[in-house]
């Protein structure tokens, strides 16, 4: 049985997403503060072994106003105590787990079987976070606000303290083919037995310069030998725990029989402190020896070395230490697994951010390892069934995301709401939101960017040039335009992505940024062309734009619709305005006049030229759009993209590329707000909420 689907509500960022599940890998991209950690978090909550509780701050800031709105409900007076508490906010995490209806036992999985339709084969199961009625006077009769206090903030300090003790977890079993059948059970133990949990978190503290225990590996020795004790684990694994204890228990004898001795020598005789009621007691020391604190306190692992000098842990790299850490964490998990008296029905396992100190190359093999993994840990059972295991991997490497398949990748972004301050996730699946690209296109794009490490999951915003030269100078051509711009706008503050794909394959990348709803700027050239009629054959030749006729661009050709044999003219590229070079979150831009100029350029290079043509001695005439063309035929590109980089300390960037990066610099519009159905939520900017 795999888990396909996960549905989280009201929680954090996730104030309502759903995230399909592959059935080894899915990986889960997005920029800084998008939800992936939040993803992770709400399994740990109802999973981990993380005692702590939802909190006040968990509740997504779009619904916490619920909790004034229930209020509000109850001080009516005459309102049924069922509509209150549905009024009332809560968090939920729905699971969707497809299963073998051929297969003769599916275990723990038989209680949330409610369905009657033999030919049904998924189960749904509905984790809540929620009050009773028998919580509601508690929850929502405050102690009244004492003189001079705001009854607003007092409700919050109460809901602060209150929430944890009047929520409570619970599991709901729902019939997918009867919305209206459900079964509820008053705790997580069938969950828990079902569905086995496993975290290896960004926080790993191998740094040895960094406070925390250098000896994490060595740690991992007491959670292997707890699960090997366990009366259900593999007999080879309890044989190892026992000669483990026989051992141990070997030493603590010898000890008490000598080293005992020896130590009540330290102890005075009770009798010299006179007290008379003390003269016949006498103090005899034990020692006594744990073996999972000797495992986890007194246990420390070494890197075999040359002529018997062996290394300590801390003495590796941290890229090597962290790749090892997984590996046995996965183990851990595996043995836990094998340990259980009713195997789960499958293990999820969540891997944050596996690419810490983790060099290029392997980022990129990581994902592939996965299911090697598997094999490798299962092969140890050759007389059990594969390890049951799906991985969800939170990442910021673009290595390892790119190395993903296109459907494998679930991307988070984090959209402003209509209600002002208030933001939430929304999640991209890459299964679904891609079946509008062929397939070819689809194969170019995934290979283009494994190739080029591209970073179009992560950045903030994005550039798409044609060559070497633009790439070379954008960060220059940043920082000019950012001169002329306020201060919250300049793209020196946001994290751009330069990204080189040429004026033949830009229109390729047009679906993937508008899933993405990535604010795209598209710089190309309007490659202007003419017929040749001097040959024997006709054929189109490039040319300056004032002996041009139409553009052979593609990328602009797709941008304006035009089918399979159209052609655009210059003229009717010269015409349009900024609004018609704007489709959804992408800009396009291509050469134009200068200010008071009447020479278009062809190219980025004599647009550079046009712009600035005191740095080439060219004098501003009728002829400076022919010699600037002249002139850019024989200029060696990088050399001219280095000096203006690096040399050149005041130049003028070209009015197309200006103009496109002044539309870049500022945020995409904010969407229409709603119709007012209540007054603005209380509770929302006075808790702080939780960006993960």
């Amino acid at each position: 049985m795999k888990i396909t689907k996960v549905r989280v509500e009201g929680f954090r960022l996730l104030q309502d997403v759903e995230v399909a599940i592959e059935p080894i890998s899915t990986v889960v991209v997005g920029r800084n503060n998008s939800g992936k950690t939040s993803l992770t978090e709400i399994f740990a909550r109802f999973f981990g072994d993380r005692l702590s509780s939802f909190r006040l701050e968990d509740f997504s800031s779009g619904i916490r106003h619920r909790f004034n709105d229930a209020m509000a409900l109850r001080e009516k007076g005459d309102v049924d105590p069922q509509t209150v508490l549905d009024a009332l906010p809560q968090i939920s995490l729905t699971l969707t787990i497809e299963y073998d209806v051929a297969a003769k036992d599916i275990g723990p999985l038989s209680p949330f079987i409610i369905d009657l339709d033999a030919d049904s084969h998924s189960a749904i199961i509905r984790l809540e976070y929620s009050a009773s009625l028998d919580t509601l006077q508690m929850l929502l009769e405050p102690p009244a606000p004492e003189e001079g206090d705001d009854p607003k903030v007092e409700f919050i300090h109460h809901l602060r303290n209150t929430v944890p003790r009047a929520y409570a977890k619970r599991a709901v079993a729902l019939d997918p083919t009867n919305p209206a059948n459900e079964r509820r059970f008053d705790n997580l133990g069938p969950v828990l037995s079902l569905i086995q949990c496993g975290f290896v978190t960004a926080q790993r503290t191998l740094d040895q310069s960094k406070r925390g225990d250098a000896d994490v590996l060595g740690k991992l020795l007491s959670e292997l030998f707890k699960t090997a004790t366990e009366a259900t684990s593999p007999i080879s694994d309890q044989a190892v725990a026992s000669g483990l204890t026989t051992a141990v228990a070997m030493v603590e004898k010898v000890m008490q029989k000598d080293f005992d001795v020896q130590l009540k020598g330290l102890l005075p005789t009770l009798d010299t402190f006179g007290f008379p009621s003390l003269n016949d007691t006498e103090l005899m020391p034990q020692t006594n020896i744990d073996v999972e604190t000797l495992l986890s306190d007194n246990t420390r692992i070494f890197y075999t070395g040359s002529d018997g000098v062996h290394l300590p842990e801390g003495y590796n790299g941290l890229g090597t230490r962290n790749l090892i850490y997984i590996l046995l964490q996965l183990e851990s998990f595996h043995k836990r697994y094998r340990a259980c008296e009713m195997r789960p029905g499958t293990n999820l396992v969540f891997l944050e951010e596996p690419e810490a100190h983790l060099h290029p190359q392997m980022q990129e093999v990581f994902i592939g390892q996965l299911e090697a993994v598997i094999k490798t840990l299962s092969d140890q059972y050759p007389e059990e069934p594969a390890w049951q295991v799906q991985f969800i991997v939170t990442t910021h490497s673009s290595h390892l995301a790119n190395a993903a398949t296109f459907d494998a990748i679930r991307y988070f972004l984090n959209v402003q709401t209509p209600l002002p301050g208030i933001r939430r996730t929304e999640v991209k699946d890459f299964r679904k939101g891609m079946n509008t690209i062929g397939p070819d296109d689809r194969k170019f794009l995934h290979q283009y960017m494994t190739l080029t490490k591209c970073d179009l999951y992560f950045a903030d915003k994005a550039i798409l040039v044609e060559g070497p030269t633009e790439s070379i100078l954008m960060s220059r051509i940043c920082k000019l335009v950012d001169a002329g711009l306020a201060e919250e706008h300049r793209l020196a503050r946001q994290f751009l992505t330069t990204i080189e794909v040429g004026g033949a394959y830009a229109q390729i990348f047009y679906p993937l940024l508008d899933f993405l709803e990535l604010k795209t700027l598209v710089i190309t050239d309007i490659d202007a062309v003419r017929l040749d009629e001097t040959k024997e054959k006709k054929r189109w030749v490039k040319c300056p734009c004032a002996d041009g006729s139409r553009t052979s661009n593609s990328a602009i050709k797709s941008w304006f619709g035009a089918k399979v044999g159209e052609q655009i003219t210059l003229a009717v590229l010269n015409a349009k305005g900024p609004d018609e070079k704007i489709q959804n979150y992408r800009r396009i831009a291509y050469q134009i006049p200068e200010e008071g100029s009447m020479h278009c350029p062809r190219s980025y290079e004599d647009a550079l030229i046009l712009a600035n043509l005191d740095h080439f001695e060219i004098a501003d005439d009728a002829d400076a759009g022919m010699r600037a063309w002249d002139t850019a035929q024989n200029l060696s590109k990088a050399d001219e993209a280095i000096r203006f980089a690096i040399t050149e300390p005041d130049w003028r960037v070209p009015s197309y590329i200006h103009e496109g990066l002044e539309w870049l610099s500022k945020p995409p519009p904010e969407p229409a707000p709603p119709p007012l159905l209540h007054d603005q939520p209380d509770l929302d900017g006075t808790i702080a909420d939780e960006v993960t």
